[in-house]
């Protein structure tokens, strides 16, 4: 599957996903590709450092989540601060771009 489509899987099935891309990431890795994700008895998991070599990078999936929010207003933000907080960011942006 392409990460385009766990993404797409996880904003839909996963509504807090739709708020913070490391909440995104995490649920991707933990979806997709759990074969690298480790646990302790305790509950706590971990990544192994050479394990994030095969791991979805947390900029790609920034990109993808923005585009699909941005270009196609698919499961956008259900938090309105995270709303107000992209909406400056982007604004921020234009104007660093002299847009």
């Amino acid at each position: 599957m392409k990460l385009k489509d766990q993404i797409l899987h996880c904003l839909e099935v996963y509504p807090e996903t739709r708020n913070s891309d490391i909440t995104l990431m995490i649920r991707i890795w933990q979806t997709f590709t759990n074969k690298v994700i480790y646990s302790k008895k305790t509950k706590e998991h971990y990544i192994k450092v050479k394990d994030l070599y095969d791991l979805p990078r947390e900029d790609w999936v920034k990109r993808i989540r923005a585009k699909i929010q941005n270009e196609n207003n698919l499961f956008l933000p259900t938090d309105p601060e995270v709303i107000k907080a992209r909406k400056k960011n982007q604004k921020k942006w234009l104007r660093q771009l002299n847009f």
